[in-house]
């Protein structure tokens, strides 16, 4: 959030941040601002791309819960999610009574099945603050063609350009054919998913995720390669980390526990969300320790949601429904499904969510354009 906060202080005359070292003395009210964000980029993951590494700047620890629902949605917005209340992949909509998927677009009633949202509709449930309408400037979306239409970036993007791509192959050209078309002052948003996907089905520590972190490597170096505008600095950061998982919890093995519940868990398989029933708690309890012993902690809204966890007031005006009666965490190893009766649910090899530094740590890597001729 501190780094969103330097982008905004610098294009919108209105707004203004704390420094942020190594970075604050880049930017300003001129430049264009290119953040290419790779989805799952580990802190870890730096040993495997030194050509990134030579524009290692610091390491950053993303919001919780360190996934991409939230993450993406703090940087578009410039807001913590205690602010903006997306809560993970599945976030309950009290007033509603509905569940939202929103990267999915989907959301699911009391009889479970799911309705697509379109973007309108999306865009009336999330009412998104949008970083975009507070900046003096310009912005554009450039990402993998199958995304520009998707309710969520419609939503997200709404008064932007968006430039697509097929293959990651076409990424610096893309991206530096724009930049370099378009002066500054202008924020430039890039995005990336491929390199999380290769982590949930292979794991953070397999040769698939390593052979693809050496092209993102080729990709960065070819992209500022290409970029010539002496204005333009080059951002490139991630949503969240990424954990190997050794055990897969399903409560669907588990009725006592489900029985207590108002509704399926929201939230995160590392970070789930439990709403109880009426007189229920008790029994919850029990149950959830009967079902998992010291594999999930529970902890009560008071104890997580009083820290600060989502970020500082203001707060979302249905954040304390949103959030349910307790957060549970699986130990480290292990992640907790709960999917409806039409879905198999996850099965990871990797995962996120959670509050660990291998979840939560991210890169942040700088390139002044200028500076670099």
């Amino acid at each position: 959030m501190d780094l969103l906060g330097q982008i905004e202080a610098s294009l919108n005359p209105a707004a203004s941040h704390p420094p942020l070292a190594g970075v604050s003395e880049h930017l300003g009210p001129d430049r264009h601002i290119v953040l290419w964000l790779i989805d799952g980029f580990a802190a870890r993951y730096r040993r495997h791309t030194p050509l990134l590494g030579a524009d290692h700047v610091t390491d950053l620890e993303t919001v919780f819960p360190s996934t991409t629902a939230t993450a993406i949605t703090s940087i578009l917005t410039g807001r913590h999610p205690a602010r903006h209340g997306l809560l993970g992949w599945h976030t309950r909509l009290a007033a509603a009574e509905r569940t939202l998927t929103v990267l999915m677009g989907q959301e699911r009633g009391a009889d479970d099945h799911p309705a697509t949202l379109g973007y309108r509709e999306l865009t009336g449930r999330v009412q998104p603050d949008r970083l975009g309408d507070r900046l003096d400037c310009g912005m554009t979306f450039i990402g993998p063609e199958w995304i520009g239409g998707t309710p969520y970036n419609r939503m997200m993007s709404r008064g932007a350009d968006f430039i697509g791509f097929e293959d990651l192959s076409e990424l610096p050209t893309r991206v530096a054919a724009h930049v370099n078309a378009t002066p500054g002052p202008h924020f430039t948003y890039v995005y990336w998913s491929e390199l999380d996907h290769l982590g949930h089905e292979y794991g953070p520590d397999s040769p698939e995720v390593e052979r693809h972190l050496k092209q993102l490597d080729l990709a960065y170096t070819a992209t500022c390669a290409q970029i010539q505008r002496p204005e333009s600095v080059f951002l490139t950061t991630a949503d969240h980390g990424m954990r190997t998982m050794e055990r897969r919890l399903d409560l669907r093995e588990h009725p006592a526990v489900q029985a207590c519940l108002r509704h399926r868990l929201t939230g995160e398989p590392r970070a789930a969300l439990a709403h109880i029933r009426t007189g229920q708690h008790a029994n919850f309890l029990q149950a959830l320790e009967r079902a998992f012993g010291d594999d999930v902690l529970a902890i009560p809204q008071a104890e997580w949601l009083g820290h600060g966890t989502l970020g500082p007031e203001p707060l979302h005006p249905e954040l304390r429904a949103r959030a349910g009666d307790y957060l549970l965490l699986p130990v480290e190893d292990a992640y907790l499904v709960d999917p409806p009766a039409d879905d198999e649910g996850p099965f990871f090899v990797g995962a996120h969510g959670g509050l660990s530094p291998e979840e939560r740590h991210i890169p942040l890597f700088l390139r002044n354009i200028g500076q670099s001729r």
